[in-house]
């Protein structure tokens, strides 16, 4: 949504809006006094996972000792601009500087609070750990610049992501009015209700992938965590971060138990944490324990031997696809171990339809042109191969418009297809999004289409990738599922 100040005035005149901000107007004193009933009610905000209980006095000395240490390492050094702050915030991270204390990247949420303390005009408190994708939902919600995620080994660059936020939300609250006791205020108390349209389901979609997980590293307490858990359980893991919601979560415990020991769902999609050790995170929920499958059976068996992450000793486990083939092994093996399968997930064929599709031509002609023609559309409105003039001597040709205008310099679309024989991970279905975005932008769309032999994926302005809606196959053939698409992309003119 744009900015809308008026809202935004309500929240601050509200009870709740001012017990906010005064809450970070006097942060230093209400973290020292142990303020942990509207501390806690803003973590909440962005927090459902049911074993993240905050140890707030350990939270409170860490925040005192880093601030005298960044106190002593800062010395007489003068903030007055962000450019300052940027050199201070450089000098106390940098690996090379003179204090004693070396950070870490768990170290961030603490670092942040200690300097929003000490100068609350350029950095603000940071309580996205572990829910990054919750600060890129309101990024991307209220338009505020979210600079590139380093990658994971660049541990420097992964601390000096912090700043590059800060910068952001500088400039965001300097365009909008906003001061610096508000600007967390926006953030935890305004920006999170906003977002929580996109977030947890109590229906998920159906699984297009499985990925296995492991628990118990070290001693670390997993285990015991794992043997408590039930249908109201959510937590974080490591994970893969081209998990999407509904996708298959086997729970594998590592030695000294060695066996599978649960099957979960994700209820977000996967994403990088520039500040969380493990980088890519998921939140998995809806458990069900069944019956264990060890590791000797696992290698015993003809076809789970196969897997190289079995032939590697279940190394790098965490966010590793199953392949569907050995998915259903899992499935047939807990079967005949008794386990009652008709209650767990299941990943279905890839297609429904009686036919094989081999190729790009194959999506278009099998499933793209039939589903155009149950969407209310004739052969004779739609044009495949459109030549667009992007820039200079750039020529490009969108798979299928539909309503078009091919009048040169003129040319526009009522909506726009593209189809692509796979589409298998979001990396992937990003590049194809942009592809296609650029098209119906430039056709002045009403929306846009992709469509692969997983689904189809639709989008109307402003063509945020948040908000991108999937449907599989199956769902497709499903009466209500279908009205929703028809709804979206379907032919409501007058023939």
């Amino acid at each position: 949504m744009i900015f809308n100040e008026f809202i935004w005035y309500n929240f601050k005149e509200s009870q709740y809006g001012k017990e906010v901000i005064k809450f970070f107007s006097n942060y230093k004193d209400n973290m020292y006094n142990k303020n942990i009933e509207l501390y806690n009610k803003l973590i909440d905000s962005i927090n459902y996972d049911t074993r993240d209980i905050s140890d707030f006095d350990n939270y409170n000395n860490n925040v005192d000792f880093l601030c005298n240490e960044i106190i002593k390492s800062i010395g007489d050094e003068k903030v007055l601009t962000i450019d300052d702050a940027e050199n201070l915030y450089y000098g106390i991270i940098d690996e090379n500087n003179d204090t004693k204390v070396h950070f870490e990247l768990y170290d961030i949420p603490f670092i942040s609070e200690c300097l929003y303390i000490l100068y609350p005009d350029y950095f603000f408190p940071y309580y996205f750990r572990r829910y990054y994708h919750h600060l890129i939902a309101i990024f991307n919600e209220f338009g505020i610049y979210l600079p590139p995620v380093p990658p994971k080994n660049d541990k420097r660059k992964r601390m000096f992501h912090y700043f590059e936020l800060c910068r952001s939300v500088y400039e965001f609250r300097n365009n909008h009015k906003i001061n610096c006791y508000e600007l967390p205020a926006f953030l935890y108390g305004f920006a999170t209700n906003i977002i929580k349209k996109y977030e947890l389901n109590s229906v998920l979609p159906e699984p297009k992938n499985a990925y296995f997980v492991g628990g118990g590293k070290n001693n670390n307490g997993d285990f015991d965590y794992l043997d408590i858990v039930n249908e109201k359980t959510i937590t974080f893991w490591n994970g893969n971060k081209e998990t999407q919601p509904g996708d298959i979560i086997v729970m594998y415990c590592l030695a000294p138990r060695s066996y599978i020991h649960s099957i979960w769902r994700a209820v977000t999609p996967g994403s990088f944490d520039p500040f969380f050790i493990y980088y890519g995170t998921i939140y998995i929920g809806k458990p069900q324990l069944v019956k264990n499958i060890t590791i000797d059976e696992i290698k015993n068996d003809q076809l789970l031997s196969e897997m190289p992450l079995v032939k590697g000793n279940m190394q790098g486990i965490n966010g590793r696809l199953i392949q569907k083939k050995y998915y259903d092994r899992i499935l047939k093996i807990l079967k005949e171990k008794g386990e009652d399968i008709s209650y767990l997930p299941m990943l279905t064929d890839e297609i429904i339809h009686e036919i094989e599709i081999k190729n790009e031509k194959d999506v278009e002609k099998y499933l793209l042109e039939p589903l155009l023609n149950k969407l209310g559309y004739f052969e004779n409105q739609w044009k495949r191969q459109l030549k667009l003039r992007m820039g200079r001597g750039e020529k490009v040709f969108p798979d299928y418009v539909i309503f078009p205008n091919d009048e040169r310099n003129n040319e526009f679309g009522y909506w726009v297809w593209e189809a692509k024989y796979a589409i298998l991970n979001n990396k992937q279905l990003k590049e194809d999004f942009g592809q296609v975005k650029s098209y119906a932008l430039r056709l002045n769309c009403k929306g846009l289409g992709l469509i692969s032999k997983e689904g189809i994926w639709l989008s109307v302005p402003d063509y945020s990738f948040e908000k991108i809606k999937y449907w599989s196959w199956k769902q497709i053939n499903e009466h209500d599922y279908f009205n929703e698409i028809f709804n979206i992309a379907g032919n409501k003119k007058k023939n």
